[in-house]
């Protein structure tokens, strides 16, 4: 009976740290999100910023003021790059819709005839389908995606400024935070809150930044193999399709083969055999990449079993959205380290 009470409440206390951390992350995190960037810059520039002050007679802050700057003068310049060469593609994409429209709509009448000359089977009622569905998704493109992406809109400029903000808060919260920031940590240390705190964040940086180094390695990897494959490809929108196949190559039961495969096929019923070869073997290449590197990067690091990684993953698409894919690993390692320090 002592023990069926415990066990209760262990299920108990798990069910409402799980709750906790859930309310925590959805709804509270949006808020502190510049000043939880700004401590984890200043706990990874720290150590650079004491080993020039060795060097040279400067005050942190002002080190660390040198180092924002050149940081944020190089990834605004590759940001501007790759931003101006990504929207020309799209605009490209949304200007010649139309052609890849009746391209997808030959295709498909292709299939059709080939089906019923084979096979001998109607397929007027498949053709209206597909055509009733293709009408409602242009539709869809016509009204809402292609004016957002052709014509420039006060939406835009206001995600715009609302990134200035959020860079200038950063920026503002590294500086003031380094300044002070061996002087807090001293004094947090008296207090034995601070030290449960310490130890769960510190266990979970150990494995939740080597989970989310490896995700984005792998991402990264993935999306330079797209990208340069399909430049290699000679595809005009290599930058855009590299992006979208290696961000949808994060999602569970997704993958690259959602993009490339249908590519493949869709230009082997065009006789285009060398280009669909090209792609399958693309897509070939980023499954053993990813299936090379998963276990290895991740599995592995974080202790945790690849079906579990994948409940998790989905529970977090579910839960926040496609942040969910970084937040619902991270819900797992808090829940599961806070429980660790309380000893349940």
């Amino acid at each position: 009976m002592g023990k069926n009470m415990g066990e209760g409440k262990k299920i108990l206390v798990t069910t409402g740290i799980t709750l906790a951390v859930y309310f925590v992350l959805r709804y509270l995190l949006p808020y502190v999100i510049p000043f939880l960037f700004a401590y984890l810059l200043v706990h990874l520039l720290n150590p650079v910023t004491e080993a020039i002050r060795k060097k040279l007679p400067w005050k942190k802050e002002i080190i660390v003021s040198v180092l924002l700057v050149i940081l944020l003068s190089l990834l605004t310049f590759l940001f501007y790059y790759f931003y101006c060469m990504l929207m020309s593609q799209i605009r490209k994409i949304a200007m010649n819709f139309d052609y890849y429209y009746s391209c997808f709509c030959g295709w498909v009448d292709g299939c059709c005839h080939m089906a019923e000359k084979s096979f001998g089977i109607r397929v007027d009622t498949l053709r209206e389908l597909v055509y009733s569905s293709l009408d409602q998704a242009t539709e869809q493109i016509r009204v809402y995606i292609v004016p957002g992406v052709v014509n420039y809109s006060v939406r835009y400029f206001k995600k715009v400024m609302d990134a200035g903000l959020f860079l200038l808060m950063l920026f503002v919260a590294v500086i003031l935070l380094m300044k002070d920031y061996d002087e807090m940590t001293e004094k947090l240390q008296k207090y034995k809150i601070y030290t449960h705190i310490h130890n769960i964040t510190d266990r979970m940086w150990k494995q939740g930044g080597m989970y989310m180094k490896a995700q984005f390695m792998i991402i990264a990897v993935i999306i330079l193999l797209c990208t340069g494959g399909l430049w290699a490809l000679g595809n005009p929108y290599f930058l855009v399709l590299g992006i979208v196949i290696g961000m949808m190559d994060a999602l569970p039961f997704v993958g690259t083969g959602t993009v490339l495969i249908p590519l493949a096929v869709f230009l082997l019923f065009r006789r285009r055999l060398r280009l669909a070869a090209g792609y399958l073997g693309l897509f070939l290449l980023t499954y053993i990449v990813r299936e090379f590197l998963e276990p290895r990067l991740i599995g592995q690091k974080l202790g945790i079993y690849p079906f579990v990684m994948i409940v998790v993953v989905y529970a977090g698409l579910y839960l926040y959205g496609p942040a969910g894919v970084l937040l619902g690993p991270v819900t797992l390692l808090t829940v599961t380290e806070i429980l660790r320090e309380i000893g349940v």
